[in-house]
């Protein structure tokens, strides 16, 4: 009896040390290595019994989806809208390219529909080859429609560096307050 008891000890003393990963092992688990869109996500999934699991948190901004997490009612709720977003410059004219150390005005024309959930607010960005990031708009939406168009005021913008440009289309969720990237797109630089 004793033997068994030193036994059960060093191996709970064990699994203890090695922060459960015995546990973990026994349990037929292993850690997946997640890519979205071939980019590798800071958490790792997890295979148990023939089904992968993958941290919810990381999907909204991969996924351009919003997120509703209620703990209370043990609720996670996905919602991902049909959002498209164009350009136009001032002649209303659709574009993608601009000329480097050039200045250009343009508009974005964001249109949404399939939305299944409240939004408050939102808000376009652009973010140069650098990283440095501009609001181009942010305003309240007001009315409260599963489908709607949105066309940002005039923003003036000069593309200084050679390289991507991301123009990025956010949306607040009313009950959690946080903003959900849900368009994104990118402007060439020639």
């Amino acid at each position: 009896m004793g033997k068994m008891r030193k036994l059960a000890v060093s191996t709970l003393g064990l699994m203890i040390i090695s922060g459960g990963t015995l546990l973990y092992a026994a349990a037929g688990k292993t850690d997946l290595s997640v890519y979205i869109n071939n980019v590798l996500q800071k958490q790792p999934g997890i295979s148990s019994e023939g089904q992968t699991y993958v941290p919810l948190d990381q999907l909204p901004d991969n996924m351009h989806a919003i997120l509703s997490l209620d703990e209370s009612a043990g609720t996670v709720r996905i919602y991902k809208p049909n959002v498209n977003t164009v350009l136009l410059d001032e002649k209303g004219t659709i574009f993608g390219k601009v000329r480097t150390a050039s200045s250009s005005t343009f508009y974005t024309l964001v249109q949404v529909d399939q939305l299944k959930t409240d939004v408050s607010d939102l808000k376009i960005t652009i973010t140069d080859p650098a990283g440095k990031t501009d609001t181009v708009d942010n305003q309240q939406i007001t009315e409260k429609k599963e489908s709607f168009w949105f066309k940002s005021a005039a923003y003036n913008y000069t593309f200084t560096e050679k390289g991507g440009y991301t123009i990025q289309v956010y949306l607040k969720d009313t009950a959690s307050k946080k903003w959900f990237i849900v368009s994104e797109l990118q402007i060439s630089t020639t």
